[in-house]
Formats: structure tokens, sequence, C-alpha cells
């Protein structure tokens, strides 16, 4: 049995906000110390650190962010690029090796600084170089024969393929922001959310909560395609910001005298059209649910990234999920969407909406660039 003791994450800010000069390893630094102070645990205890990371500088972000936190040299880090997913993906595979008896206690999670994101460029022999004064802003993810859009270009594509207009986007993501200022206003997430200090400076609210959003402003916000749906109100902006989780094998929870929120039930992955990566959720959902021999009726809270309000209702209709039971404490349209880490946040929130409902069985997904959904099932102990 795989269990998720619990976990932290940074507040997230937006691109050239809060942490507009903040080294993400530094981000992850503070959250390590803060999390094994939290579980009164000792930094020689853990196995590994497995940190998803998609717009770094490159190189193994997990290691730096060990030595930056004061761990041992003997302390292992990983990091993988999984987009949109590397933090669910990060879980999913620290699961994985707890299940296989390789480890025992693990810290897995994500970081993103899209505000310190370098500038890229391709090799000169490379065919997609241009000259010295281009670079490119992302990766590519899918032969341009079958077709690479952006994942905005992607997320305009679902609106005309499922017909969901601007008036129903705006809405969710005016829905969002509500109940995620419901959440701050109550503190529902105290205990989660690891203020972070900055230069003597402590930065612990999250920067996309719009108090003032209401159905007027965003009616104003003009599409990003011209004739579209998609705007700036109703899809996601960029951010930065960290989260940890802790897992561990049976064996550990006695042996450090830990108290699990939850069990890892099972995973999924599946891949999609690249042309249409927001119904990757869908997919991956169904294959989660066919491996479990479940259906939509006996999960009691889901959590879809919400880099896109088409997203979330898209994957709501297909699915036939409730919208009392999806993102019950806002998304990311509200708290923001700082890509390594958001899966890593997603699996936080939905373990504390199980808490504050009192209910057991949770779905977290996410859509990946390139056309990929991964799921993950977890049950609340």
């Amino acid at each position: 049995m795989v269990y998720i003791v619990g976990g932290l994450r940074s507040p997230i800010g937006k691109t050239n906000g809060a942490f507009k000069d903040t080294l993400p390893e530094d981000i992850v630094a503070q959250l390590l110390n803060n999390l094994l102070k939290k579980y009164n645990l000792q930094r020689k205890s853990m196995d590994e650190l497995i940190l998803g990371n998609c717009v770094g500088p490159g190189g193994n972000i997990a290691r730096l962010s060990l030595l930056k936190a004061g761990f041992p040299y003997q302390s292992v880090g990983t990091t993988i690029d999984f987009q949109c997913g590397s933090s669910l993906k990060a879980i999913n595979l620290g699961a994985s090796l707890i299940k296989s008896g390789q480890r025992d206690l693990l810290i897995v999670g994500g970081v993103e600084s899209t505000s310190l994101e370098p500038k890229k460029q391709y090799n000169k022999k490379d065919p997609r170089y241009i000259n010295s004064d281009i670079f490119y802003e992302r990766a590519q993810f899918s032969p341009f024969e079958i077709g690479d859009p952006d994942m905005i270009k992607g997320a305009e594509n679902v609106s005309i393929l499922k017909n969901i207009s601007k008036d129903e986007m705006d809405k969710w993501a005016l829905k969002s922001h509500k109940r995620a200022l419901y959440a701050r206003d109550n503190n529902l997430l105290k205990d989660i959310l690891s203020p972070i200090d900055i230069k003597n400076k402590i930065i612990d609210y999250d920067q996309g909560i719009k108090k003032a959003m209401n159905e007027r402003l965003l009616k104003k916000v003009k599409p990003i395609y011209e004739g579209g749906n998609l705007t700036a109100g109703n899809s996601c902006l960029t951010h930065d910001g960290g989260a940890l989780i802790l897992l561990a094998s049976e064996n550990a929870v006695h042996k450090y005298n830990l108290n699990p929120v939850a069990k890892f039930i099972n995973e999924a992955n599946i891949g999609v059209d690249p042309n249409l990566s927001p119904l990757g959720p869908i997919s991956s959902i169904n294959s989660l649910l066919q491996k479990e021999n479940l259906n939509i009726d006996d999960i009691d809270l889901f959590e879809i990234n919400e880099a896109f309000a088409v997203k979330v209702i898209a994957c709501m209709r297909d699915l036939n999920i409730p919208e009392n039971k999806l993102n019950i404490l806002g998304g990311a349209l509200a708290y923001g969407h700082p890509y390594g880490a958001s899966g890593a946040i997603i699996m936080l929130h939905l373990i504390k909406s199980l808490q504050l409902t009192n209910k057991k069985l949770g779905i977290a997904s996410l859509g990946v660039a390139g056309g990929l959904g991964i799921s993950t099932l977890i049950k609340r102990c």
C-alpha cells in the first residue's frame, strides 16, 4: 500500500509578481524544510525527491533544491518533464517505486518559475532555426504534419468541437474565483499553504484570486483569437510556485509514526489528438475508472486542472460530473497554474476537499501539452 502522508504548497504568484526574481530551487528548499518540520522527519530519512519542472533552464533542479535545503550529499533528486502533468506524474512514479518495494519514503511534487523562464533558441544546424534574434517560446510536442498548436489554440478547437460558448466559460471562471475566495476567506487551505520568505518579506497569499471579478467585466474581455471564445478571463495566466507531497510505504508509516491522509489507489495515462489536448482528462479518467471497475457516480470529488474553462466544461459534460463534485475549492483559473507544480497542487486541494466534505474517493486529472491525459485515484484515510 502507498500512503499520502500530506504536503505543502507555496503561495502562487503571477509572472513577474511576488516571486519575480526568486529562484525556483529556493522555493523548493523552503518547502522541503517546512515539510520535514511539519511531519517531524530528518533529512536523512528521505529516499528521494522526484520533482516536475517544465520551463526552467534545464539540469536536475530536484538535486539542486535538495542541496540548497541543506540535505546531505547522499540525497537523490530526480527531475521530470511531463509538462502540465509533471508533478502528478511524479506522484504516480513515486507510488510505483514504493509499490515495487524500491523506496519507503519519498517527496514528490513540482515547481515552476515562468518569471525566470530562459530564452531558448534552436541550434543553427536545426531546420527550425531562423536567425540569432528569434527565440522559441515552447518545445515542439507533436510533428507539424499532425498538428502542434499552442495550448490556447487547442482549447479554442475544443470550444468549437464541443460547441461551448464564451458565456459558459466566463460563468465557470467566475465560479472558480468565488469558490477560491470562499476558501481563502475561511482559511480552508491554511494547513497546506506554506508561506515563503523572500529577502525577509513573507509571501503568504495567492496573487491570482480576484475579488472584483464579475460577469460584466468578463464580458468586456476581448477574445484571444478574432471571433473566438477564449479570453484572458476564462483562460489561465502564467504563474510561479511549488508544491510537495510526502509518500510513504506501510513500513515507513510505522517506522516514523506518521498519520496518512490518503491512500494512493491507481493511475492512468492516455494520449489524445494533439490538436485537442484539453480533452486528455476525459480519456484518462475513463481509463482509470475502467481499471478499477468503477463509474463516475462512485467518485465523490474531482479536481481537473483549470488551464482553461473550456477544458473543465468539456470534461464535466462528457463524463457527466455534477458541478458540486468538481473543483469545489476553486481551480487554477483563480489560484494560478505554475505548470510543473499544478498536479501536486490539485492533489493537495483534492485531499482537503475530501476532508472538508467527509468523503472518500477522489480523482485528480490534467490535460497535457501534445495530447496527453493523466489521472490519479485516491481514497481518504
